[in-house]
């Protein structure tokens, strides 16, 4: 039997089955299903090579990259395309789409550390973040706990954090480590 991915994020299908025992037939993932049903107006999909020059524009904004813990400044773009091809198996990467349009990023790399940025200021202020993290705290479920690792500055990162279940686990100057569990 093959196997089945989700047609939204891509990836692989958990089969859920009726009481006769027989898989049901599904398009999406139980999480992107959830999410459909309640924001019709937002998808997950996965990063692909076609995402990779709005990504560095937004991740050369100086308000987006300030509150990274691994970047300091704009990429090249050989930096950017070298982090793409050089990305670990275990890590996942996702376009925020909302009306239609890619309004940001969320992603969920090896150690089940949280990412997520709104690269297009005119999506925030509309529950995308808050609809984007719950999709991934749903859809990875198998991987909690979670954590994220967000500077002490920036409020609205650990506001985002906080309400959608996360709570402080450590500081370590700067930043702070959250932790997510089911």
């Amino acid at each position: 039997m093959a196997m089945a991915y989700c047609g939204f994020c891509h990836q692989k299908l958990r089969h859920r089955t009726d009481n006769g025992g027989k898989q049901e037939k599904k398009v999406g993932c139980d999480a992107c299903e959830n999410l459909m049903e309640d924001r019709a107006e937002m998808r997950i999909s996965s990063i692909d090579r076609n995402d990779l020059e709005l990504l560095l524009a937004w991740r050369s904004f100086p308000e987006i990259y300030e509150h990274f813990r691994k970047q300091d400044g704009p990429l090249s773009w050989e930096e950017h395309l070298n982090w793409f091809q050089s990305r670990d198996e275990n890590r996942y990467d996702f376009i925020i789409h909302y009306e239609g349009r890619r309004v940001g990023s969320i992603s969920l790399n090896s150690e089940d550390e949280v990412g997520i940025f709104i690269g297009e200021h005119s999506a925030q202020g509309y529950g995308v973040a808050t609809s984007a993290l719950r999709w991934l705290c749903d859809r990875f479920d198998d991987h909690t706990p979670l954590t994220a690792n967000v500077s002490n500055e920036n409020t609205q990162s650990m506001q985002l954090f906080s309400r959608c279940g996360f709570e402080k686990q450590a500081e370590n100057g700067d930043w702070v480590k959250l932790q997510y569990t089911t």
